[in-house]
């Protein structure tokens, strides 16, 4: 019985020998080990490397300029006058194929030696049926002219030479005009040396209408071609198929020579 009783002591002793084998206190001086853990980010957590986005700016090509309508200077003619009075024709001409007008009053300049201008003065054009405006059938050309100092002072001013300003736009709607007339010139007559030049002659309606007006305008030249005096004469209500005279003046100055003339007519209903 005693011997059992020991046996159960030593027993009793063992075990609380394990349990302290066992215990935290045995475990706290285990080395520590780290280990090296990958984690793997979910796709929604990837960060975006923002990326710089070139913007061009479009710059439009250059607008090609559409030159403005011109007319062509064919011819002019300048002098001063017997009474002082510096005058001018020339001769200009729409190279479209539509009628032209000028959008306001053309001028002729008289520059100096140096290219700068001296005098002004607004053209009034022969064409016969704008008022002095200007109007242009395609490819036609037509006369006009200025008087600087007509009943004014003579020019003090010295001039060289001479030019014309215009600005003209497409004119196809602006007349009621009528190109079946037909005009003969039978006399173109200077007096001496007055700017005053007469020219006489006939003009006929081709049409099926009466004109209000049929313009005859004429153009004349000397020998060698230049131009020497321009004038419009105009006859008004001019039946159909009728024939009428005309008898009006122009301004020129007289060639030493015999002269030629062109001459070409237009009617209008207003």
């Amino acid at each position: 019985m005693k011997n059992a009783s020991i046996l159960a002591i030593v027993l009793f002793l063992m075990s609380l020998a394990v349990i302290a084998c066992g215990s935290p206190a045995s475990t706290a001086s285990a080395p520590q080990v780290e280990a090296a853990v990958t984690l793997e980010p979910s796709m929604g957590a990837v960060a975006e490397t923002a990326t710089a986005t070139r913007t061009t700016i479009p710059v439009p090509s250059p607008t090609p300029t559409t030159p403005p309508l011109q007319l062509e200077v064919v011819q002019s003619q300048t002098w001063t006058d017997r009474d002082g009075n510096t005058r001018v024709n020339v001769l200009l001409r729409n190279p479209y194929d539509f009628p032209v007008a000028p959008t306001f009053r053309a001028n002729a300049e008289l520059l100096n030696a140096s290219g700068d201008i001296t005098e002004i003065k607004e053209l009034y054009f022969l064409d016969g049926i704008s008022g002095g405006n200007g109007f242009f059938l395609p490819g036609e050309t037509v006369a006009a002219n200025a008087c600087f100092n007509c009943e004014q002072a003579p020019l003090t001013d010295e001039w060289t030479s001479v030019q014309f300003e215009s600005v003209i736009e497409d004119a196809s709607e602006k007349w009621d005009f009528y190109t079946d007339v037909a005009a003969t010139v039978s006399d173109v007559s200077f007096d001496g040396d007055s700017p005053i030049f007469w020219a006489s002659g006939t003009v006929k309606n081709n049409t099926d209408s009466v004109l209000q007006r049929i313009s005859v305008r004429v153009i004349v030249f000397d020998q060698e071609g230049n131009l020497v005096g321009a004038a419009e004469v105009s006859s008004w209500d001019v039946a159909p198929g009728a024939s009428v005279n005309f008898s009006g003046y122009g301004v020129g100055l007289k060639p030493d020579g015999s002269v030629r003339y062109e001459v070409t007519a237009l009617g209008v209903n207003y």
